[in-house]
């Protein structure tokens, strides 16, 4: 199900950097394979890829990917880019707290529940979130919140046999 390293895969790994998540979303793609036989990310990996998706589990709960975006940026030159996937409910948290996002390129926010849907409209106020290049919506539900500002939205189902795009791979911390 995971994709083989190669040629076509080696410029954007999808990082988990937490495998914690206060939700049970029914179907989190998550509890589609055993956790444990996600590779760790290894050195060759790191040096030649350009872009690195932060995910989890919940990044902007259980860890801090500013600190981990330019740790990466810092250590490997060649990764330009770094975004983190997250749901609205945790990032909204997040940016009240901390209001800045140094360090990270975009963000790709699920809204999966009501919850989110309400957390989502405070995000798109944030200058932090206005400032970053790329940011994407990933709306379940026909939940679409009332502004999107600058996010690119895909209206998405849940899917039953999730796999990672074809030209990335997947690893862990």
């Amino acid at each position: 199900m995971l994709n083989e390293y190669n040629e076509k895969t080696k410029g954007i790994i999808h990082l988990m950097v937490t495998s914690l998540c206060l939700r049970n979303c029914p179907h989190c793609c998550n509890k589609q394979y055993d956790l444990n036989d996600i590779p760790y990310v290894t050195e060759d990996e790191l040096k030649n890829c350009h872009t690195l998706c932060l995910t989890g589990g919940e990044p902007f709960l259980f860890t801090d990917p500013r600190i981990i975006a330019k740790y990466y940026k810092d250590k490997y030159p060649n990764i330009k880019k770094v975004y983190v996937y997250t749901n609205a409910t945790e990032l909204s948290g997040f940016l009240y707290r901390n209001k800045d996002l140094n360090h990270i390129d975009g963000v790709s926010v699920s809204i999966k529940d009501c919850m989110d849907k309400v957390s989502f409209d405070d995000i798109v106020l944030y200058k932090s979130i206005q400032e970053l290049s790329s940011n994407h919506l990933y709306v379940f539900n026909n939940l679409m919140p009332k502004h999107i500002k600058n996010f690119e939205v895909f209206k998405r189902d849940w899917q039953s046999d999730f796999k990672p795009a074809d030209d990335s791979i997947f690893r862990r911390v």
